[in-house]
């Protein structure tokens, strides 16, 4: 056994300073916030600066043979969050050089230490491998000597405060994660591993899979994917995403596939501490992708939840059988497209969902796609919105004839039964139907707050829609639906300031900005709100944001621009569909009854601006309206339609 005076140093490199008593790392004295297995990085390329490290002698240190882990993902993401400490990276290093395939180098020049003296005794270190039947240098095996001291001095005090090994810490750590009434956790986006960056919208499909399922347990709060997607391909320490979330635990990882084998590898941190309690590796042939995706969010949620009611199981339990591997890659392009929400993406959303169907006509989930693709493309009004509203009715309910667990199609129906079928009742029904499934589906949260809204329930539909912005704290479309949600029970002060934090999340969200402008209007500052729908149409050019700058035009007196957005309407409808009722609103402002009701004629039923709108109401006494009027609503009791930026 060495000596009790055995030296440890403290070294410098640059502006920073690694104390190996401590395990500090230091920038011109003040200390740099660096967790344990990137310092433990960071002191063995010290330790051999100059020299290559290869990958596997780093993981025969940090993560020992009987060590259940993903080393690749555990390694990569060390590497990075110490490159982020360093102000360093892999294209232009200054400190950690990597060595493709092999290893890694510190190139960095250590130009000073310091010795200090250790009391404490030095454990021996076993020859490794590569250094039996050779002679090794004196100097690497005193290196070697005094970072296994600290490893074994970290290890000892750990034993010491814990009085257990570390299986039995996992262990109470799950006691105590379970222990907690309410978790919060969010799933951040898997790392791509697959070698190809076609391949993302088959990664994200895995972590959107991951947080569809734990969202149905009543006992988690799961962030939703859009706030999740904030953090995608970000470095940011795992303690600082949580606070930014607000939530107790993260789950990370990453997907590999070679042809129809997925490989997905996760990990549980207990974010307070930046701790990993649990890793896992799920290796499955890609028809048996589902059970994979339920096993994986089985045994998170036991971890994090505790003993998992019956109720639970059968929801994770559900859609295990297996399916065709094109058709599910197919719906995965589908819904990655779906999520953009622009015209582009609708387009090829229906192309993939289709596909999806062909190739596997008992697809249940590519019916349920492509479904709700046909009522969002109806509710924008960017088709007809009577024949589309149909189709999706029809997908949706083959979709449940095959799968009668699936949430999506309920949600459909739901709000084809609202808009088309003039049956509040029966929308309700299948919306809480959705919720019944999964109480925590943000999607069903969201779209069953505006029913409230859109029924008179407003207290209620407002408390819903607060839920989901804490749900999907980042996601600017929610933030902003809140600011609408007020404007339209008319605390327009409150709507402003909710909106104005929407456009802190994204300020290019054209949405937000057609809402303000409602907000605007109706307090009457008709320059503000023209200010903000010029800033809407500039992002994004959409009919019914231009029939409503022609509305404030109208209403402000300003004729000869308002006539020029009814102009500019008619143009559009020569390349694209455009509701009739846009144009005949602007006409009707403008107090030209003949013109507007002309244009009247020309619409179907259920298209385009509802006619209950203010824009209509010099033209309620004359009987050719009323005529029109019970034509395009055939049942009053019908809920108003909105303009489409309103969703």
């Amino acid at each position: 056994m060495p000596s009790s005076s055995t030296l440890v140093r403290v070294l410098r490199f640059g502006l920073f300073e690694v104390d190996l008593r401590s395990g500090e790392l230091r920038k011109a004295g003040v200390r740099v916030k660096l967790h344990d297995q990137p310092f433990q990085v960071l002191t063995i390329l010290i330790d051999r600066a100059g020299e290559l490290v290869t990958r596997e002698e780093i993981r025969k240190t940090l993560w020992p043979g009987d060590t259940f882990v993903d080393f690749d993902h555990g390694l990569n993401n060390a590497v990075n969050r110490l490159r982020e400490a360093l102000g360093d990276s892999a294209d232009k290093p200054r400190f950690i050089e990597t060595l493709s395939r092999r290893g890694y180098r510190f190139i960095g020049t250590i130009n000073e230490s310091r010795e200090i003296e250790s009391a404490l005794p030095v454990p021996p270190v076993p020859a490794t491998p590569q250094e039996s039947g050779r002679l090794v240098p004196e100097r690497r095996n005193v290196r070697r000597a005094r970072y296994a001291w600290i490893l074994w001095l970290v290890a000892v005090l750990a034993a010491i405060f814990a009085g257990m090994n570390l299986r039995s810490f996992q262990s109470r750590s799950f006691q105590t994660l379970a222990s907690e009434s309410k978790r919060s956790i969010a799933v951040l986006p898997f790392e791509n591993l697959t070698g190809d960056a076609n391949q993302e919208y088959f990664v994200d499909g895995m972590t959107d899979a991951l947080i569809t399922n734990l969202s149905k347990l009543g006992a988690l709060r799961v962030i939703s994917r859009t706030s999740a997607m904030h953090y995608k391909g970000t470095h940011k320490a795992l303690p600082e995403i949580a606070h930014e979330l607000n939530v107790n635990s993260i789950v990370e990882g990453s997907v590999a596939r070679s042809g129809n084998r997925v490989r997905i590898s996760a990990q549980l941190v207990e974010a307070a501490n930046d701790q990993s309690i649990w890793v896992r590796d799920y290796n499955r042939n890609l028809q048996d992708v589902l059970q994979l995706q339920n096993e994986l969010a089985m045994d998170v949620a036991q971890q994090v939840a505790g003993k998992l009611t019956p109720k639970e199981q059968s929801r994770l339990a559900a859609r295990t059988r297996p399916v065709n591997p094109e058709a599910y890659e197919a719906d995965l392009k589908g819904e990655y497209f779906l999520t953009k929400w622009s015209t582009e993406g609708f387009e090829k959303a229906k192309q993939y969902f289709e596909q999806s169907i062909i190739l596997d006509p008992t697809y249940s989930q590519g019916y349920a796609g492509l479904g709700e693709y046909y009522s969002i493309v109806a509710f924008l009004g960017a088709v007809p919105s009577r024949e589309n509203y149909l189709k999706a009715e029809d997908l949706s309910r083959k979709a449940l004839e095959i799968d009668e667990t699936l949430v999506q199609p309920y949600v459909t129906l739901g709000m084809v039964k609202f808009f088309l079928r003039c049956d509040p009742a029966g929308a309700e029904k299948d919306l809480n139907r959705a919720l019944e499934l999964d109480p925590g589906s943000v999607y069903a949260l969201d779209y069953h707050s505006y029913y409230l809204l859109k029924t008179g329930r407003t207290d209620e539909a407002i408390s819903e829609k607060r839920r989901v912005v804490k749900h999907d704290p980042l996601a600017v479309e929610a933030s902003s639906e809140l600011g609408m949600y007020l404007s339209s029970v008319g605390r327009n002060d409150e709507a402003i300031q909710q909106l104005r934090k929407a456009l802190e999340i994204d300020a290019n969200h054209a949405a937000t900005h057609v809402r303000l402008a409602d907000a605007y209007t109706n307090k009457q500052q008709y320059s503000e709100a023209i200010a903000e729908l010029k800033k809407a149409i500039a992002l994004e050019k959409m009919p019914a944001g231009l029939a409503q700058l022609g509305d404030i035009y109208a209403r402000s007196g300003k004729k000869q621009e308002a006539r020029a957005v009814i102009s500019e309407l008619i143009e559009m409808s020569k390349r694209s569909y455009v509701s009739p009722t846009f144009i005949a609103s602007v006409h009707a402002r403008l107090g030209e009854r003949g013109v507007a009701l002309r244009w009247l004629e020309k619409a179907r039923a259920n298209d385009g601006t509802p006619v209950s709108d203010s824009a209509f109401d010099t033209l309620r006494s004359d009987p050719r309206f009323k005529a029109l009027e019970a034509q395009l609503t055939p049942n009053q009791s019908c809920p108003p339609r909105v303009l489409a930026e309103q969703r």
